[in-house]
């Protein structure tokens, strides 16, 4: 029986590793944000102290002020106040709001020269607030009698 035990535990350690990695590329853990991360990652995107990145559902591609792409974060605090810091800070980095709507699924929207950005945020059920940010190239109206 004891043999049978340590069979268990061993195969249940090797699944367990197993399912830490993708092929050979380890899964990245969640981390909280630090200024060296918030300047690589977001650039031009204020993010609040203490924020934490869900890596796991974050895809950046780029850095500084010409990144795109989704940052997924976790950021503690009341709703109001998450949405108060986007909304106020945002503008401050050069990014225009051009709408919001605050309820349970809050949205903001942003521009900046060719670019926009949105920032969604709703409460989580384990405390907190989940951010998704996305930036990407803001779409050019065609011209007049264009053909596409």
């Amino acid at each position: 029986m004891t043999a049978l035990k340590t069979l268990l535990v061993l195969s249940t350690a090797g699944l367990m590793l197993a399912c830490n990695s993708i092929g050979n590329a380890p899964v990245a853990s969640d981390s909280t944000v630090s200024g060296n991360i918030a300047k690589q990652l977001a650039g031009d995107v204020p993010l609040p102290q203490g924020a934490v990145i869900r890596q796991q559902d974050t895809l950046v591609m780029g850095a500084g002020a010409s990144w795109t792409g989704r940052l997924s974060l976790t950021v503690s605090g009341e709703p109001q106040t998450v949405f108060a810091y986007f909304r106020d800070s945002m503008p401050g980095a050069g990014w225009t709001l051009t709408s919001s709507s605050f309820s349970r699924l809050s949205l903001l929207t942003f521009t900046k020269a060719e670019r926009m950005a949105t920032v969604q945020m709703q409460g989580s059920n384990f405390g907190g607030n989940e951010v998704l940010i996305t930036v990407a190239p803001a779409v050019r109206a065609a011209a007049p009698g264009a053909r596409p």
